[in-house]
């Protein structure tokens, strides 16, 4: 009787077993098509997974391809090769870009334009995506310190979303603490916020972004992202998004956003002195946010007066006093991006599945600003500009694919 009894609890336990295993392995497999990209990182809380690819669908459409060092791209050897100028760009989600494919992301764009730079002289052009959906400036920092001089870039590019970096830049008014945080004291960034400060809270953060290792898990998470992100879609006539701060379009007002700012404007500088440091060009680029470049005036203006400010460009304009403050080149893209999808009345962001006009870049929006990020950049090569962007041989091409001149220039 015992035996029989034992017998039973083995086929029930060994049965539950299989049905886990057959469970995971479906699951595992539906995550190839609705995959989860992000780990943890203990330098900069989280970061892209290495190795990881799939289909992304939620915004947009793209096969989306993580290589061993965890960036968004094909594999990359630390070693430059001979002959080659290389571009480092660091930002947010707009850099990631994973609603497009790689070679239509702005990255992508500028360095199929920089190409046919004529100082370059048939060097080989290669664009590092370094983006990781979520950062802000400190993120970037660290990124550049831990991971992209090791690749030998000879320009960096720093895209500055202002739509929510300088908030993600605050300990105060971030609510997301599972990054690193500065703040300035005596015109020094020191190290500050739990993530620095607490093991335990380190613990956790770990244990938020490595959880969905799990297969089962990481199906249980996407569908609850699904299930608590919808809500009210923004629309023409109530144009809010919900991942922009709208107190970016005017002067701080209270003590908190003032010192969001000083940080922030602080680690662009510093990370312009590292880059001089290192011998490599620097560039930053302040992205837009959708309703700067709508492209019918009087749903602008609407906007406008709701939060009664006379224009949008606050935020571009003072990132650019402060590159004429501290010496290095500013490009915003928000005023000629505008004037872009005015002249065409083109939607650059959102797509059919998400909402036009909304969200991230489309295809459209990339290609307009990578052609204007590889002018500016041959325009900085012309300046003497990039130390190491000196005159070699043969062959011209870039490593992020083949463009002509007529699909580039159609951006125009």
């Amino acid at each position: 009787m015992m035996r029989r009894a034992m017998g039973t609890v083995v086929l029930v336990i060994f049965g539950m077993v299989c049905a886990g295993l057959v469970a995971e392995l479906g699951v595992r497999v539906a995550n190839h098509f609705f995959p989860y990209f992000y780990c943890y990182d203990a330098a900069r809380g989280w970061g892209l997974r290495p190795n990881t690819a799939g289909y992304y669908r939620r915004e947009g459409a793209a096969w989306v391809s993580i290589n061993s060092a965890g960036f968004r791209g094909p594999e990359v050897p630390m070693r430059k090769p001979p002959g080659t100028i290389r571009i480092a760009v660091i930002g947010d989600s707009y850099t990631e870009a994973i609603q497009v494919p790689n070679e239509d992301t702005f990255a992508s764009v500028a360095a199929r334009v920089l190409v046919q730079c004529p100082l370059l002289k048939g060097r080989r052009v290669e664009a590092l995506n370094f983006g990781v959906d979520g950062y802000g400036t400190t993120q970037e920092l660290v990124t550049l310190r831990e991971k992209v001089w090791a690749y030998q870039p000879d320009i960096v590019v720093l895209a500055i979303f202002l739509g929510n970096d300088v908030r993600n830049n605050s300990v105060t008014l971030e609510g997301n603490l599972c990054r690193p945080f500065y703040v300035e004291r005596d015109g020094r960034l020191i190290a500050a916020g739990p993530f620095y400060g607490s093991n335990s809270f380190r613990l956790w953060c770990m244990a938020r972004f490595d959880y969905r290792k799990s297969g089962m898990l990481s199906l249980l998470g996407n569908a609850w992202t699904i299930l608590t992100t919808r809500g009210q879609q923004p629309s023409a006539e109530l144009p809010i998004e919900r991942a922009i701060n709208y107190d970016i379009y005017k002067p701080p007002a209270d003590p908190a956003w003032r010192d969001a700012w000083r940080v922030t404007e602080a680690m662009v500088a510093q990370m312009q002195r590292e880059s001089a440091a290192h011998g490599a060009a620097f560039l930053a680029v302040t992205l837009d946010t959708s309703i700067q470049v709508w492209p019918d005036p009087q749903v602008r203006d609407n906007f406008m007066k709701r939060i009664d400010v006379g224009n949008l460009f606050y935020p571009d304009r003072r990132i650019a006093a402060l590159g004429e403050k501290e010496g290095f080149d500013v490009l915003t893209l928000a005023e000629p991006l505008y004037q872009y999808a005015r002249a065409h009345h083109a939607y650059l962001h959102g797509f059919p599945n998400s909402k036009i006009g909304f969200g991230h870049w489309n295809a459209e929006g990339h290609r307009v600003a990578g052609r204007l990020i590889g002018e500016r950049l041959c325009d900085m090569i012309r300046a003497g500009k990039c130390p190491n962007c000196a005159a070699a041989p043969e062959r011209v091409s870039a490593s992020v694919g083949s463009a002509s001149e007529g699909e580039e220039r159609s951006a125009r």
